[in-house]
C-alpha cells in the first residue's frame, strides 16, 4: 500500500490499470489523500471517454487503449510507487511477475481500502456461491437495526468509494464480500467475522486445482477473529477438522449433523441455536434450500455482533430479494416467470432449479465454465419438463443431456431475442406453467455480465408478454 505520508514518495507514481468501477474508485481515492495517479486502460468507448474527463479534472492522467505491457512501465521504475491492478487480471500475469521482481509493489483496490479502512469492524464474506446474498441480507438486518453497515466489494460497490466517503458516514460494521481474484491479492485482510457460504468448482481457468481455489478462499477465514462455516457444503464439512475453528450452521434435519453444528432448523421451520428456538422462517420469503443456507450464516453473525432474535425476524419482513436469484419477473394465472440469470454455474442452476415447485421449462445457455456437469444433468433430467438452450455452449449442452438420458424436448437457438420468440410460441399451447431462465453458464459470449444479460432478459420478456398472452395480477 502506498505510504500516505511519506514526502519523498509525493511525486512517486501510482498506476492504476483498468478503469472498471474499482479501479476508478482506486485512482479517485488515491488522488483524494495526495498521490500521483495516472490510469491505463485498455478499451477505448464512449463511456470510458467520459470517465476520462471526470479524472482529468482531478488532475488524474488517464490513458486509453493503453495494453498492461512490461516493456511501457520499463523506463519508469524508479519513479513508480505502486501499481494497482483490475481483478480481472491474474496475479500470475507475466507483466505483474516481471514488476515484482522489480521490487515494484503491486497491489489491488482491496489493499488500499484496507489499509484506509482497518480501524473498522470487517465482516468478509466468501464463496462459490451464496456470498452476495449473504453480504445483502446481512447488510439489511444491521442497518435495519440502526447499525450503519453499508455493503461493498465484490457485490458492486467499491471498498475504496467506502474509504472516500469514510469520514462523511462513520461506520458501524462494513459488509464485504470477497471474491477469489480479491482474496488473492490482499493477503492483508483480517475480518472481525468471516463467513464461507460454498466450495464448488468455478474459476479454475484462473486458480487451476480446486485444491488452490480452496487454499485462497481458507486464507480469508484464517485471518478472521471469527468464522462461520456452512456445514452442507460438501467440501466444507469434508473439511471440518482441518478448518480454523467456528460455528457451522446446517440445513439437514438429521441429528448427527446437529452434533457438528451450532445453527439448523427443525421439524417445525424454526431456526435454532444450540438447541435454542429463534424465530421462525415464515418471515423469510426466499426461494430455496440454498437461501435458508444464507439466512443461517446472515443468522449466526448477526447473532455473534449482538442482535436479538426478535430484531433479526423483524429485519426479515422488509427484506426484499436481490435481483436476477430467483426473481419472479411475470406472474399471472397460469404463467410465472422466474430470471437466474446469477446462476452462472452448474451449481447455482441445480440449486435454483431445485427451488422451484413443480417442473419448469428452462433456459440455459452462455459461455461454459469448468465443473463436473453430472448432477446438472441429473436435475434437468428429474425436473425439466423441456429445455431451451441458447448461445456458445447450446451444443456442448445438448449432447450433454442427450448423453445423460433427457428424452424431453431440447430446443437449440442463436441468442436470448430467438430463444423468446420460441418460448412465446410454446407456451401458448402450454398452459400452468414455470418459465425458468438459468443459465448454467457465464454470461461473457454475449453480454457484459450476468446483470446485463438479467436485464436484457426482462426487457424481452417484458416487450413479448406484457398485455399479449397473458393478463398479469
Amino acid at each position: 500500500m502506498p505510504n500516505k505520508n511519506n514526502s519523498k514518495n509525493e511525486e512517486k507514481i501510482n498506476f492504476v490499470i483498468g478503469l472498471g468501477r474499482s479501479g476508478f474508485w482506486a485512482a479517485k481515492f488515491l488522488r483524494s489523500i495526495g498521490k500521483r495517479v495516472i490510469v491505463w486502460e485498455s478499451n477505448k468507448n464512449k463511456e470510458l471517454l467520459d470517465t476520462k474527463e471526470e479524472l482529468e479534472k482531478l488532475n488524474i492522467s488517464v490513458a486509453l487503449g493503453k495494453q498492461f505491457l512490461f516493456d511501457y512501465f520499463s523506463p519508469l521504475l524508479n519513479e513508480i510507487e505502486s501499481v494497482v491492478v483490475s481483478p480481472a487480471i491474474p496475479f500470475d500475469h507475466k507483466t505483474i511477475i516481471k514488476l515484482k521482481e522489480k521490487g515494484i509493489v503491486v497491489i489491488g483496490e482491496i489493499n488500499i481500502a484496507w489499509e484506509n479502512l482497518k480501524d473498522i469492524n470487517w465482516i468478509g464474506i466468501t464463496g462459490t456461491n451464496g456470498k452476495t446474498t449473504v453480504t445483502h441480507l446481512l447488510s439489511h438486518i444491521l442497518s435495519e437495526n440502526k447499525l450503519f453497515a453499508p455493503f461493498a466489494g465484490n457485490i458492486g460497490t467499491p471498498l475504496c468509494k467506502i474509504a472516500y466517503y469514510k469520514k462523511d458516514n462513520p461506520i458501524d460494521w462494513l459488509v464485504a464480500e470477497l471474491s477469489s481474484y480479491q482474496i488473492e491479492i490482499a493477503t492483508c485482510i483480517k475480518p472481525k467475522i468471516g463467513i464461507w457460504t460454498t466450495l464448488t468448482e468455478d474459476h479454475l481457468e484462473r486458480h487451476k486445482t480446486l485444491k488452490n481455489y480452496f487454499k485462497i478462499k481458507n486464507s480469508l477465514l484464517k485471518q478472521s477473529e471469527f468464522r462461520i462455516y456452512n456445514y452442507d457444503d460438501k467440501h466444507l464439512r469434508g473439511n471440518y477438522k482441518s478448518l480454523s475453528d467456528g460455528i457451522w450452521i446446517t440445513t439437514n434435519i438429521n441429528e448427527s449433523h446437529f452434533k457438528s453444528c451450532d445453527y439448523w432448523i427443525n421439524n417445525e421451520n424454526y431456526i435454532i441455536e444450540r438447541k435454542e428456538k429463534l424465530f421462525s422462517l415464515h418471515s423469510f420469503k426466499l426461494k430455496g434450500n440454498h437461501n435458508i443456507q444464507n439466512l443461517l450464516l446472515a443468522t449466526a453473525a448477526a447473532r455473534k455482533i449482538g442482535l436479538s432474535a426478535e430484531k433479526i425476524q423483524n429485519a426479515l419482513y422488509s427484506y426484499k430479494q436481490l435481483p436476477h436469484r430467483l426473481e419472479t419477473i411475470y406472474e399471472s394465472n397460469n404463467l410465472e416467470i422466474i430470471n437466474d440469470s446469477k446462476a452462472t454455474n452448474f451449481n447455482s442452476s441445480i440449486e435454483g432449479i431445485k427451488a422451484i415447485e413443480g417442473d419448469p421449462i428452462i433456459i440455459a445457455g452462455g459461455r461454459l465454465k469448468s465443473g463436473d456437469p453430472t448432477e446438472w444433468v441429473k436435475t434437468i433430467n428429474k425436473k425439466a419438463k423441456a429445455i431451451f438452450l441458447f448461445g456458445e455452449s447450446s451444443q456442448i449442452l445438448k449432447k450433454l443431456l442427450l448423453d445423460g438420458g433427457f428424452k424431453k424436448n431440447i430446443f437449440t437457438l442463436n441468442d436470448l431475442s430467438e430463444v423468446i420468440n420460441y418460448v412465446y410460441s410454446y407456451l401458448g399451447n402450454n398452459k400452468n406453467e414455470t418459465l425458468l431462465f438459468s443459465p448454467s453458464c457465464s454470461s461473457f459470449d454475449q453480454f457484459r455480465d450476468y446483470e446485463q444479460r438479467g436485464e436484457v432478459f426482462k426487457k424481452l420478456i417484458n416487450k413479448k408478454f406484457n398485455g399479449n398472452l397473458f393478463t398479469q395480477k
